[in-house]
């Protein structure tokens, strides 16, 4: 039936239905040239400029920066179906699809693309996510575009440009929609809250509650309460009305515990019941309650040694250990250094009202400091620097007299007069020796770094009598 119904359309009366549709449709052949657009696609770009479409070539468009990407190049390289967003010359958004032709050998001969502007896709996202046809990517940037434009004070995750940094984001995006428990490891001020937040706004419960509560924070007789509320009269002093916890407080949204390696161990058996079952109950109540809750738990600490100590149970380990993931200190992202300082410093400039700038000087020397307490003391800095620095251009002098890089620009040259010149220039020598080292981990790419050769680098640590103590050089 179908076959006796095509032979009615010839390719005429098809290109009059293509046609008919409002969002803009390309024809393209194997080397980016336009064969054919629809009546949409003449009109959207008419605002461009683009008099004549047929006849141009997609991958000189691109160039031409009337948009980027061009999908149609990456059809041609990749070689199969791309859905990706788009930018337009007038920064207009949009999600654009492409597939392929192919020809007798399988190779590409025609490719075909849609478009649709992203702000009617996302004015839609609520219908189209009760179509099961609908792409799992158009959720996915939908939500994406949403969490960016938001106005929160978790966005310096999205700061981050670093492959360690893109890997995370993209993890995220992959586990949003999967409703089960995930671990956050990572050291304090890495951003594990932000990344948190980030999932939960990723996931369809991005619009119930997201709820955050620091185990380490409330004290172990309070977090009982906290956590799962208690029913009215449940002991002395407790609300005449009763409390709801926060696992009530969060149905159909998500509870993350941050410090899960503190949370009492005589309470691990309630939690880990919740997790298993999503049932719990409420202090002086006999009643079993019911949450429909995302679980996201976090911690600074190894887990697993504490399982060992047997202050923490090995099969609640187990059970909030599905999707695990490590967020990287900012020493081993050095990438995100810049960016990060150029965000914060554009941001406290806004609160404050102030328009400084870096100097080269302290953007190298803040690149290679240590940052032990990671995104967190690289925030709380820049703050200070705005608020205190005098000069619009933030120097070197500028840094608190308390902060460690500060001091060492001091150490360098306040007993320079005490001993020989010799002795002195060893001593910078070793300090950058073992900065370099714990910096990389690596005798080979020490020496990379600095310029010389893998042996000079061994021989140097001998002569200054250092040693590689659990990854890091110390001095004997």
């Amino acid at each position: 039936m179908t076959a006796k119904i095509l032979q009615q359309f010839d390719g005429q009366l098809l290109l009059k239905i293509i046609n008919t549709l409002k969002d803009p449709i390309w024809i393209i052949d194997n080397q980016g040239n336009v064969l054919w657009v629809n009546q949409a696609a003449y009109d959207f770009f008419s605002a461009l400029q683009v008099d004549e479409l047929v006849g141009q070539n997609v991958i000189e468009m691109e160039k031409r920066g009337l948009f980027t990407p061009s999908i149609a190049r990456l059809v041609i390289e990749q070689k199969q179906f791309v859905s990706t967003t788009q930018v337009t010359q007038n920064n207009v958004h949009l999600l654009v699809s492409s597939d392929y032709i192919p020809d007798e050998k399988g190779d590409i001969q025609y490719i075909v693309t849609h478009a649709r502007q992203l702000s009617q896709v996302i004015n839609q996202s609520s219908e189209l996510e009760k179509i099961e046809s609908i792409l799992q990517l158009y959720k996915q940037q939908i939500r994406q575009l949403i969490l960016q434009q938001k106005n929160q004070q978790y966005e310096d995750f999205y700061v981050g440009k670093s492959k360690v940094s893109l890997h995370l984001i993209e993890w995220s995006q992959k586990v949003a929609d999967i409703d089960t428990t995930i671990l956050l490891t990572g050291e304090t001020g890495v951003g594990k809250t932000a990344f948190a937040y980030s999932i939960h706004q990723l996931s369809s419960r991005n619009n119930k509650p997201f709820i955050h509560l620091d185990c380490g924070a409330i004290p172990e007789s309070l977090i009982e309460s906290e956590l799962f509320g208690y029913k009215k009269g449940a002991f002395t002093g407790a609300n005449a009305n009763g409390k709801l916890g926060l696992i009530a407080a969060a149905d159909q949204g998500t509870l993350f515990l941050d410090e899960i390696g503190e949370f009492p161990l005589h309470l691990q058996s309630k939690l880990l019941q919740f997790l298993q079952n999503k049932t719990y109950r409420m202090i002086g109540d006999n009643q079993v309650q019911q949450a429909d809750v995302r679980i996201i738990a976090a911690t600074n600490v190894n887990i697993m040694e504490r399982v060992k100590e047997g202050t923490f149970r090995k099969d609640l380990y187990y059970r909030l250990n599905i999707l695990p993931m490590e967020i990287p200190p900012l020493r081993e992202r050095k990438e995100d250094i810049i960016p990060l300082l150029n965000f914060y410093l554009k941001k406290f400039n806004q609160k404050y009202g102030r328009q400084h700038t870096l100097s080269k000087n302290i953007m190298d020397a803040l690149y290679n400091y240590s940052w032990d307490g990671n995104i967190r003391e690289l925030e709380n800095l820049m703050e200070r620097l705005v608020i205190t620095s005098a000069g619009p251009k933030i120097d070197i002098d500028d840094l608190p007299s308390d902060f460690p890089l500060h001091q060492s620009q001091q150490m360098l040259f306040q007993n320079v007069e005490e001993v020989s010149l010799p002795i002195y220039l060893e001593q910078i020598e070793k300090n950058i020796l073992i900065k370099a080292y714990n910096d990389t981990n690596s005798t080979w790419k020490t020496a990379k770094k600095l310029g010389v050769s893998q042996s000079y680098i061994i021989r140097r640590l001998k002569k200054f009598n250092l040693k590689i103590r659990e990854k890091e050089l110390v001095e004997e």
